[in-house]
Formats: structure tokens, sequence, C-alpha cells
């Protein structure tokens, strides 16, 4: 608890035992924490370093406990400086470490990493640096970094990175014989989902950096250049524009493309039927048509209903 303000964990208890009760001696102490006698002793020496503890100064004295506040409270800011000097370190080197990269040319555009355990230790260090947006293709199979073990995305999206990802549809089947997709545990850390047919792995790392794997040996490509970024940033925002939510993916896979009334649905309204003369066809109120229009235009991932029929067309539900 108090190992933030710099107070050890021998230190902390010690201190929490005196500020219940002031102590005779060490061995008191001792038998009150179960700290072996020398270790008290540190303690004390510590807390009395920091000023959280007044130690006898005559052979009838007690040792008692310093008030916590102000004396915690000016730890507190000590180590609140540091860290907004820490912070300021941080950002000067940030700016070098992006001043490096816009640097990049010729053969150092592109960086190529082989090996299964290369691969994981640069993908780890690209979700390490970015600071803002990560947008990935996701297909199977893992060469190198199964979702189980992922630690770099968990650790990036609890340090606020917002994550678009694309799943490639087939990982969504469930007869597929690929790893395991963690898709609830990573929608509750905070990531975007959507559900494509993905035609390879790709991520784009704060739109400065972009990485290719491949799907069939370990092999990957790390892409500096910034116009090569570009062109590939434009490849994922295309393909996250015409992917399905992953709940309407997942209930397209399930049950498949479209159920027979749904289809009928669509058949009017591509025909220019209004909503009054859909809902008389089908016998159901217009109020009905509308629900299930709009639920149509949620599994589409559209907003209009001239976007419903060019992906009703594309995805061959009529």
């Amino acid at each position: 608890m108090l190992e933030a303000v710099g107070v050890e964990p021998g230190e902390e208890v010690v201190y929490l035992a005196l500020a219940a009760r002031p102590a005779a001696d060490v061995a008191e102490l001792s038998q009150r924490t179960g700290l072996p006698d020398p270790d008290v002793r540190r303690a004390l020496a510590g807390l009395a370093a920091k000023g959280l503890t007044d130690l006898p100064t005559g052979p009838a004295g007690v040792i008692r406990a310093a008030p916590p506040d102000p004396t915690l409270k000016l730890l507190a800011l000590r180590r609140m400086d540091e860290l907004r000097k820490a912070q300021a370190v941080i950002a000067e080197l940030t700016e070098r470490f992006q001043a490096r990269d816009s640097n990049w040319r010729g053969a150092g555009a592109v960086e190529v990493v082989e090996g299964a355990r290369a691969m994981a230790e640069r993908y780890a260090m690209l979700q390490r640096e970015a600071t803002q947006q990560i947008c990935s293709l996701v297909k199977g199979p893992a060469v190198a970094v199964p979702a189980t073990d992922n630690v770099g995305q968990r650790d990036a999206l609890r340090a606020g990175v917002r994550y678009r990802v694309v799943y490639d549809r087939d990982l969504l089947d469930p007869g597929s014989p690929q790893i395991p997709l963690l898709l609830e545990e990573w929608a509750a850390l905070g990531e975007e989902m959507r559900v494509a047919s993905v035609p390879f792995k790709m991520s784009v790392f704060d739109r400065r950096q972009a990485m290719i794997a491949s799907s069939e040996e370990p092999l990957l490509l790390v892409v500096h250049a910034r116009p090569m970024v570009d062109c590939l940033a434009w490849i994922v925002d295309r393909i996250w524009e015409s992917a399905l939510p992953v709940p309407a993916a997942l209930s397209t896979v399930a049950d498949g493309p479209l159920a027979a009334e749904d289809r009928q649905l669509l058949a009017l309204l591509l025909a220019g039927y209004t909503d009054q003369a859909i809902a008389s066809q089908l016998g159901v109120s217009m109020r009905t048509v509308q629900r299930r229009v709009q639920r149509l235009l949620a599994i589409a991932g559209v907003q209009s209903r001239i976007q419903l029929g060019w992906q009703a067309a594309r995805r061959k539900w009529i």
C-alpha cells in the first residue's frame, strides 16, 4: 500500500504496527509483526530516515510512529515529482525515437525478421512502442504469437492504446482448428473488432510503422517507409469499413447468411417498395418492417438502405 511512496514492505509492516500502538523495544515489534530482529532494525532505520518513526532517546523511551500527515504526503509529493521528471525524459526519448524512424530510407525502409522467437519479440516491441492506435488484420494460422500468449496486446490495451482488429471469417467457424481468439477477453479490455475475408496478416502501429506476417513460414516484414505505411493503413481502413461487427458475424456463421423472411424483405426493398407496401405484402405492421430493416442494417454494418442493397449483392444474400 505504501510502496508507491517509497516505503519498503518490511517498513510498512513495522509502521502499521507502531501506528496501532507504540512499542517498548525491537523484541516487542518482532513478536507483534513476526519479523526477525535484524529485519525490524533495518525497517526502523529506513522509517527513521524517512521521518516516519520517532526512535527512543533514553532507556525508558518507546518507539512511536510519526503522524502520517504531513510526512506521507511529503513522500507522495516527492514521488510525483520524480514521475513528472521521468515523463519529461520519456517525452524527449520518444521525440528522438520518432525522429529516428522518420529518417528510414532505401534498404532500411523494410526490416526482415526471421524465426518464430525473433518475430514474437519484434511484435511485442512494436506493441510496446505504440501510444495511440494499433489496427490489425488477423488471419490463421498463428506462426509466432498465439492469442493466448499475446501479453503485449493486454498491456497496450490496459495502457489505453486503441485496438481496431478485423478477424478473418474462417477463424469464427465453430469447426475451425485455429487457435482460440479470446474475443470476449479482448472486447472486455476495449478492443474494437469486426469480421471479413482477410487477405493477409498485417498491423499498423500509430500509422508510423506497419508489419506484414507470413501465414506459411516464420517471416515478418516491418515497414518503416512512410509512403508504404500510408498505403497499408489505407488497406486496413477499407477492409474495416466493409467488415461485419463481430456479434452479427457470429450469428451469420451459426445460422447461415440470412433467413428466408429476411431475403424476402430485402427483395421487396430492392424492388423499390415502400415500407407500407412491404408491410402489406408480408402481412405485418409497418413498425415491424422498420425494426427488421434496422436489424439488417446492423448485420451488414451499414448506415443507409442504399448501402444495405450494395452489401446484400456483395455478400450474395439475395
